[in-house]
């Protein structure tokens, strides 16, 4: 559970923008350019991030998880840009940003190498899903917490309040290096019976290792002389660790590199929404621009009693009438009011006797409910990975849900850009597809590639991910800038042509696994009876092994 809290402050920060969007733009005087300097901050978290994961395996078994959980979650909690937005300064927020993914991406990854140490061969997919499940709790209490901390004590507390949770981040890493520490010695002590046997130890059950887990792990003979070299040393990747080389994609199969053009159409079609989701909500749902004929009794006039809206739906959800003509805190509008004039983070915009109160008390409501129904993705994958990962373990199906995740994003996106339904439906359905898909993906990379090529594997699955994120948010900033500040319907086709590549791809997907022994679609919790015969078999195997040494 350490390994699954430690990730909620990260969580909780990498969705901050993405929450208060809107009120980052008031705060930041609602530049013309704002689309693209908000979509440049997942750019910049995403880029090095292309680079970075060819490495990050080689990082961990140079260095060790204990070494890189506490200099990842350093780094993201130095890099959560609270300063920049203090500040009010974009280059202090994207160099935040910057430091901010190198942490956490890395983090993750090590985090997923601890996970993998501690369950590999004990229902790992289960274990990743809860991991994600508790970690996806960072982003729905953002979505929910976020706005609220910024309409009562200012976006600059919200964004602060991120940088405190991080600081619980470390906290669970602080604790969890001392009980991996302690379980490498309990290994290296109790679980080698003779160094001379294999360079390969195994956790066998908890029969014969006095605990709950079934590890696998490389070992250099020379590291495992005595309990203090094992303790000081760092804990090896459960594959066999190798040197990049670009000759060695072509060893990868072909099935893989289905799964990373599945991964970064997917990805691209998810995350990039949920950066914008809150702003679209407003514009589709809760905060709609009034028709035409919309305006003031006196356009001179602040609203009120006397001077009230004409021609205007009574809907809370639609924005009221702004007037012009004006002094507000001694600046003249010659003409009506817009968006990009009122700042209702500001008091002199916001307050009850403030010209605008009754347009910034509406948005203020907007605004917390798009956090909540841009809330429910997460909420569904935080409550539905943990049994997804069982299911999929226990039954299999993983090409299956490849192709039904993609096809259901395609609704998704249909509806919300061509109807006016209810968008709670469409987001349970993101998040039912974002749930099944994710539950597939990572798990099923060491099924398609050879032991020792795994970890090349996620590396090159990691980075193209992140090339997705990078790419995909600064095409819709270019589709919202060219469908006049718009997100319906220009940018909702964008989304749901991904979701049709998907598709096709996972269509392909489960004709190849057919083809192919199923090696997808399987179950991947053994039966007993096999698990029994693999542990003899191995067994057999090693003895033989060491006897022809010892000959």
């Amino acid at each position: 559970f350490l390994a699954c809290f430690m990730l909620v402050g990260p969580y909780y920060c990498f969705d901050i923008p993405a929450a208060l969007k809107t009120q980052l733009g008031s705060y930041l005087g609602s530049p013309d350019d704002f689309e693209f300097d908000f979509s440049l901050l997942y750019t910049l978290y995403s880029a090095p991030n292309i680079i970075l994961p060819f490495f990050g395996g080689r990082i961990v078994d140079r260095f060790g998880i204990r070494v890189c959980l506490l200099s990842c979650i350093a780094l993201v909690t130095l890099g959560q840009f609270s300063v920049g937005v203090s500040l009010k300064s974009w280059p202090f927020m994207y160099i935040g940003r910057l430091i901010f993914g190198i942490g956490e991406e890395t983090f993750i990854v090590v985090n997923s190498a601890l996970l993998a140490e501690w369950f590999q061969g004990k229902e790992l997919a289960f274990a990743f899903g809860l991991d994600l499940s508790i970690a996806r709790l960072g982003s729905v209490f953002n979505n929910l917490i976020s706005p609220v901390l910024a309409d009562r004590l200012g976006i600059i507390f919200a964004f602060w309040f991120g940088t405190v949770l991080c600081g619980f981040s470390v906290l669970c890493v602080l604790f969890t290096l001392p009980i991996d520490k302690a379980m490498e010695v309990h290994i290296a002590k109790h679980c080698l019976k003779d160094p001379l046997e294999s360079s390969v130890y195994t956790i066998v059950d908890i029969h014969e290792c006095d605990h709950t887990l079934t590890l696998t792990s490389d070992r250099d003979e020379n590291d495992i002389s005595n309990e203090n070299d094992i303790s000081n040393k760092p804990v090896q990747s459960s594959q066999n660790s190798i040197d990049f080389s670009w000759s060695d994609l072509w060893q990868l199969s072909h099935i893989f590199w289905v799964l990373v053009v599945l991964c970064v159409v997917i990805y691209g079609c998810i995350v990039p929404f949920n950066n914008i989701s809150s702003s679209l909500l407003l514009e589709r749902d809760y905060f709609m621009t009034p028709p035409d004929g919309c305006h003031l009794q006196n356009s001179s006039l602040c609203e009120s009693s006397s001077n009230p809206p004409v021609n205007c739906p009574s809907s809370q959800w639609f924005q009221p009438p702004l007037p012009g003509n004006l002094h507000i805190d001694g600046t003249f509008y010659s003409t009506q009011l817009t968006a990009s004039n009122v700042d209702c983070s500001s008091d002199t915009w916001s307050a009850s006797s403030a010209c605008t109160y009754t347009y910034c008390s509406r948005l203020s409501a907007a605004e917390s409910q798009a956090s909540v129904v841009m809330s429910i993705p997460y909420i569904i994958s935080s409550a539905c990975s943990p049994v997804m990962g069982f299911l999929i373990d226990t039954f299999g199906f993983r090409a299956v849900i490849s192709a039904i995740a993609p096809m259901i994003l395609i609704f998704v996106h249909l509806f919300l850009g061509l109807t006016s339904v209810s968008p709670i439906g469409p987001l349970v359905g993101q998040g039912l597809a974002y749930t099944g898909f994710v539950a597939v993906l990572w798990p099923a990379v060491p099924l398609v590639v050879k032991p020792q090529m795994v970890g090349l594997a996620f590396g090159i699955i990691t980075s193209m991910h992140n090339l997705g994120c990078a790419v995909v948010p600064l095409v819709v900033a270019a589709v919202y800038s060219d469908s006049n500040n718009c997100y319906i319907p220009n940018v909702e086709w964008l989304f749901a042509s991904l979701g049709v590549v998907g598709f096709i791809v996972g269509l392909y997907m489960n004709y190849y696994d057919v083809r192919h022994q199923s090696v997808l679609n399987r179950a991947s919790i053994p039966k007993e009876e096999d698990v029994k015969q693999s542990r003899n078999s191995s067994n057999s195997s090693r003895s033989d092994e060491s006897t022809m040494r010892k000959s």
